[in-house]
This record gives structure tokens, sequence and C-alpha cells, in this order.
């Protein structure tokens, strides 16, 4: 097909769009304000995002072009600037969610949405309403996500930071090509398929994918070691082997979508050492968990994804108060006036997968308790938006989860979407200081009403949401 054509055929798809799919017009939830005075934050507690510190008490915080520039016990201030009284309220570092896909709406499958500027913009509004000021995407359209980056660079108003991998790597009709496919009508479904996927089978390939990600802007590689659902092709050790040191050689990381315990030993052995998700499909063997301390190996956990899809597909679905603050209503109103029957799920693999995904419930929560107890860094991501998973309340219940599952403290379980996936992001990008309150840092700041230590629900409670040394104006709930 050659330009025009493609034009014309990109263009019949788009009006076929826009009269059957369901287009946004809310405003973003948040806003970054001009930068103007300096921000003088006092007598405020505050964590610094290592929970191996003591909890700073009666601190001040002094932000400045962007940065934070003092911390401590500042008198006599001689510049002008804006007070913002801490008495009582916790200061912690900005969150991170490690694990989103901007361009998904987060809608059920029975009511389709537009990915168009207007749902972009009140996606990455919703984690700066939540107090997210940094996400990672992983796996999205690669030339959508550069051209999102660059309205990012120049606009700079409802946007968490933003770092992305780009399309991600998997063979032929493996995921997300088959779920994809049994979700969108053709010809859409390989318009899609080609805008988040390289389809890879031998060296060469995977050369020209890795090479064309990085050109673009990615931070990261991301295979996919998963079938999801069961029983459809997947990377195996070789060629995820080859992914490894391409990727190496052009200076990538490579992490890899998992479901099981077999898909972390395949990573394993091909040289993977960070992984997307915890197993959620499959139990842990004590010598994989000594396999991947002595690998020194980092998970991703995203327990909320698979903990809210199996209430989905148990029809006992209940959105938190953050959730409803954040979610476009209509989208929440589709699910509320249906329900996962209406999918009428006939293939049998979806069918297991779905089984497996309730079977092994409990058992996820267990795989990221051992993990935890074994000294493997885990860092804090929800892959939303997604199936009634929404885009910024997600990591608050996420890091719950982390408390109230899996034998974290609300100190480690914040440091996990805070210093501990900032210094992963230190590695995937060279950008320092993410996830931290330390002097000469990112001014990425979020103050809460309550002392999260007390309750880890205490995150959702906001008092102020500061990005990169600008406040945040928050949509009034």
């Amino acid at each position: 097909m050659n330009r025009t054509n493609r034009y014309f055929f990109m263009l019949l798809v788009g009006l076929f769009l826009t009269g059957c799919v369901y287009r946004s017009t809310l405003p973003p939830l948040a806003e970054k304000k001009d930068a103007g005075k300096p921000i003088f934050i006092t007598d405020a507690m505050v964590f610094t995002g290592k929970p191996d510190q003591d909890v700073l008490v009666n601190t001040d915080i002094l932000i400045e072009n962007g940065k934070i520039s003092r911390i401590g016990n500042i008198k006599d201030l001689q510049i002008d600037h804006e007070k913002i009284d801490g008495k009582g309220k916790m200061v912690i570092p900005g969150l991170i969610d490690h694990h989103i896909h901007i361009h998904s709406p987060g809608a059920p499958p029975w009511f389709p949405v537009m990915p168009d500027e207007n749902l972009l913009d009140r996606n990455l509004s919703s984690y700066l309403y939540a107090g997210i000021t940094t996400v990672f995407d992983m796996a999205g359209p690669l030339y959508d996500m550069e051209a999102l980056q660059s309205r990012i660079n120049l606009e700079d108003r409802v946007n968490p930071r933003l770092f992305y991998v780009g399309k991600c790597l998997n063979k032929k009709g493996g995921h997300p090509d088959y779920m994809l496919r049994g979700m969108i009508p053709w010809p859409i479904d390989t318009i899609t398929i080609h805008k988040v996927m390289f389809q890879v089978s031998d060296r060469d390939d995977i050369r020209d994918a890795i090479q064309e990600n990085k050109a673009h802007g990615a931070s990261m590689t991301k295979i996919m070691i998963d079938q999801l659902p069961l029983g459809i092709p997947s990377l195996y050790e070789g060629v995820a082997g080859q992914i490894v040191d391409e990727s190496s050689a052009a200076g990538l990381i490579v992490g890899a979508h998992i479901g099981s315990e077999s898909d972390i030993i395949t990573g394993l052995n091909a040289g993977v050492r960070l992984f997307a998700h915890a197993p959620y499909r499959s139990s842990l063997s004590d010598l994989t968990i000594q396999k991947m301390q002595d690998t020194h190996a980092v998970v991703i956990t995203t327990l909320v994804v698979f903990d809210y899809s199996a209430d989905f597909f148990q029809n006992v679905l209940q959105f938190t108060p953050m959730d409803k603050q954040i979610l476009d209503p209509n989208i929440l109103n589709a699910y509320r006036e249906s329900s996962a029957d209406k999918l009428n799920i006939d293939d049998p693999r979806l069918e297991s997968w779905v089984h497996d995904l309730v079977t092994y419930r409990e058992i996820k929560f267990d795989n990221v308790r051992r993990m935890k107890k074994a000294g493997i860094t885990i860092v804090a991501g929800t892959d939303s938006p997604n199936l009634a998973t929404v885009g910024g309340a997600s990591l608050h219940r996420e890091m719950q989860l982390l408390v109230e599952k899996c034998g974290f403290t609300p100190l480690e379980a914040v440091a996990a979407a805070t210093s501990v996936s900032g210094q992963m992001l230190q590695r995937l990008s060279g950008v320092k200081g993410l996830g931290l309150i330390a002097e000469g840092g990112p001014a990425d700041v979020l103050i809460l009403n309550k002392d999260f230590r007390e309750d880890i629900r205490h995150t959702e409670n906001i008092y102020m949401v500061v990005a990169n040394g600008r406040v945040v104006e928050r949509q009034k709930e």
C-alpha cells in the first residue's frame, strides 16, 4: 500500500471510529500552575522516601527553580516566597507508577473509547491528581508516545514526568496480538497491533526493532514471556536471549512481562533481570526465588490489575472513592450498567486464563510476600488504566495490597512507589533523584493531611501536590 492509499485507509478508519466510539470531552483533573515564587513548606513531618531513615519532624523545605534547595530548620528567609503551613501534615516524595499504559481508556470491552488528545490529557492528569508525579509507560504506540513526549516538553501542563518503552517484542500471534484481535474489529485490530508490537522471529528483526524503539525515545526493551491466554505463542529462551544481547549492545535493559514461575525461569535463563508483574497464575518455588535473589532480579508487582480483574470476572467489582473521583462518569456508568456476563466468553483459552486468575488470586500475594522476605527488590506499578484499574487511584490501592496482603510496612510500601522505583528509573533513564526528598533533587512533593504510618490509606488524603516545583491545581471533589 503506497503512502497516499495508506492515508485514505487511515482516514476511513478514523471516520469509522468517530461514529462508533465514545469521545471524552471532560477537562483534565489537574493542572500545574505557572512557576512563581519559591515555595516554602514549614514545620512538617517529612518522609524522605527511604524506609531505613527516620521521619523528620518540624522540618522546613524550600523549593526553588524546580529543585529542593534546602531541608531543615530554615530561619530568617530573606527571599519573597509562597508559604505553605505544614504543621500536622506529612510531606513525602511524589509517587511513581512504574507500569502504566497511557493510551488505554480503562473502559469495559463493550464501551470503546477514542484514544485522542482529550483522553490522553485526562489520563495524564489523573496521575497528577492522585499525587503521582512520574509514570513509566510499559508498551504503547511508539510514534504516538514520541509525539506525546514532545507535546509534554512544550506544554508541561497536565502531565507527570513520562518515560516509555515504545513497542513490545513478541512472536507473531503472542500477547497482546491475540487479545487485541479478540477485542477490536478488523481492520482496526491489525493497525493497533502494528502500532504497539514488534513481531520478531530472527536476530535481524530483533536488532531493527530495538534500534527503532531507541531512536524514538524508548528507555527500555520490553518483551512478552507469557501466554495470555494459555496456549498462544510466547518467546522462548533462545529468542529472548538474543533480545537481551541486542538490547545490551544498544545500551538498554530488558524487562519481561510474565505470568507464571515458568515464565520467570525462561527470562532468568535468557538474562532478563527485570520482570513486569509478580506471578499471578502460579506459585513460586523456593529454588526460583533463590535464583531471583542470586541474580538481583527486580519485580514490578501490579497486584491491583489482577485483583480488580478477578473481581470483574466474578461480578463483585467495587470502585474506591478515589476511583470514582477520577474515572470518567460515562465509563463508570458503563461498568455499573452491565457486567462481565455481557462478554459471553466462549473461548476455552480465555476461560482457562480467567479460571487461573481467580484460582491463584491469594497465591500471588504469597509470592510477593516470599520474594520480599528473600530480599528481592519490589517496585510498585499498576498496569493502569486497564480493565477496572483506574489511572492514579490504583497506585494507592497497590500500596494498600502490599501492606494488607504482602507483609510490607507502610514505610516500605510507599518506598516501593518512591525511592525504590526512582532508583530503577535512574538505571533505565539516567535521571537522578526521583522518588526522594533530598537537597538538589527534583521538587516532586506530595503533602498529606495525615501520617500514612498510622494507616496506609492516608496516602489518599491529599492536601497538595507539587510537580517539578510547581503547585498542582486539583479539580475539586
